[in-house]
């Protein structure tokens, strides 16, 4: 392929730079693998190189697999997505009892997260702390969320949650009787030819496992040491490699275990009660957002030293996984910038010379309104307020990885006419760059906004 001199120039140029020690790279098109290679270090204390077939943790983006472990079962008539929690966990609270296994997926439970600590902690702030150097049996995991307050009514908001997914896999568990990961090994890696996937185990010996890393005080570091049992949950603890991803984007092209419909249903938006979707298009263990007018499905994770992108831009018929062995690598931007390499119309919007600063400023300040809730209605136009609400709004900052006030937003589109304009910038934040689209009529109201995550 003309691009894969391209591609292997430019991340090879990723990983001195941005310090990052290794990549897995999977590209697949019109069902057929176009590029598969590891740049860099799988093992930097023992000059490891990575390659295709070098095992990285999954982080968040194994909660695509926990959906696909339930649709499984719905596929077999044995769950069904509007089922009841308490119909499969009894003994949780009452407050559960509104929550149903799609509400679970599609992250409008209500539950929030865990806070990670290193030690045994009160709940402060409604937040319930999970020790992350102490193993958890699927009992206590149950007892800890049940202890936490539910941020909404079930199916009245959105709030991205580890929580959902991790009760959700103990529910595959009860029904299979077996781990969801043993469920996905038997009806999902296997038939498709996902060989080498697997739950991340600390104790196996697992041949081209890599090792994951992470920055502290500016100098690479071995990552945080996690218990055991709290790298394998179902919000995100499997291995595997570029080419186990591969042979997965290969069958979402062409579904041969999972229906089609419900491969579809995965990245399907969900709804909240009022019609609703989520800041980001989340549907079943997939986020929906766009890139140059082409629909983007995609999700991102982030554990135990190792970040993964995986991403699908289906009517371009292209897909993109890259994983990294360090908390701090921008995978999201490295995915867009691959996809982009192989597909000029995917290129990622880069910054421009501010043509109106005065609207930049403007702009900033209807962001610092959306981080302190105090935006004015009167600023939307009446449908758009009806899509963003201070409650929706709110969603987006909930999702930044970092002060989102503290760094400026760069300019990247500027299109104007007599009628208004249309305006895109991006912000930095953690590993991720937040991508915001704003249009404003004639007046000056906002008649439409969006955000993403590259």
């Amino acid at each position: 392929m003309i691009f894969s001199t391209e591609l292997d120039e430019y991340l090879s140029s990723e990983i001195e730079p941005c310090k990052v020690p290794g990549l897995g790279v999977a590209v697949v098109r019109s069902g057929e693998i176009i590029h598969l290679a590891g740049y860099g270090l799988a093992n930097v204390e023992n000059d490891t190189p990575a390659g295709p077939y070098t095992l990285f943790h999954s982080g968040s983006t194994g909660k695509m697999f926990t959906a696909a472990s339930v649709l499984l079962l719905l596929q077999d008539g044995r769950i069904g997505l509007d089922e009841p929690l308490k119909t499969y966990i009894p003994e949780g609270p009452p407050s559960w009892a509104g929550i149903t296994i799609r509400h679970l997926l599609s992250m409008m439970s209500g539950f929030g997260n865990f806070e990670i600590t290193f030690a045994p902690t009160d709940i402060q702030d409604g937040a319930v702390p999970i020790n992350l150097w102490q193993d958890h049996g699927d009992q206590q995991l149950i007892e800890l969320a049940s202890r936490a307050q539910l941020l909404f009514e079930p199916g009245q908001g959105y709030q991205y949650s580890n929580t959902g997914y991790i009760l959700a896999a103990i529910i595959v568990a009860r029904i299979s009787g077996k781990p969801y990961y043993e469920l996905l090994r038997e009806r999902l890696f296997e038939p498709v030819g996902m060989t080498t996937a697997r739950e991340a185990s600390w104790f196996d010996i697992v041949p081209n496992r890599a090792a994951g890393y992470c920055m502290r005080d500016g100098r690479l570091t071995n990552r945080y040491w996690a218990a055991p049992t709290l790298q394998c949950t179902g919000d995100g603890g499997l291995y595997f490699s570029p080419r186990d991803i591969a042979h997965w984007l290969m069958e979402l092209d062409n579904p041969r275990v999972l229906r089609r419909d419900l491969v579809e249903l995965m990245s399907e938006p969900a709804s909240m009660q009022d019609g609703r979707t989520s800041f980001n298009g989340y549907g079943l263990g997939w986020q929906n957002s766009e890139i140059r007018g082409h629909r983007k499905i995609r999700h991102g994770g982030t554990w135990d030293g190792f970040r993964a992108e995986i991403a699908r831009f289906p009517a371009r018929n292209l897909s993109v996984c890259v994983l990294a062995n360090m908390d701090e690598a921008q995978t999201a931007r490295i995915a867009q910038n691959v996809a982009g390499i192989v597909d000029p119309d995917l290129a990622p919007y880069e910054p421009i010379v501010d043509v109106d600063p005065g609207m930049t400023r403007r702009d900033g300040h209807l962001w610092q309104a959306i981080v302190a809730q105090r935006v004015s209605r009167d600023s939307f136009t009446e449908q758009a307020w009806h899509l963003w609400d201070q409650g929706r709004l709110q969603q987006v900052v909930a999702a930044s990885e970092a002060n989102p006030t503290a760094m400026p937003w760069e300019p990247v589109h500027h299109d104007s006419d007599g009628t208004g304009c249309l305006r895109r910038y991006r912000l930095l934040t953690g590993g991720y760059h937040i991508h915001w689209m704003i249009k404003r009529v004639a007046d000056g109201r906002v008649s439409d906004m969006r955000f993403h995550m590259e």
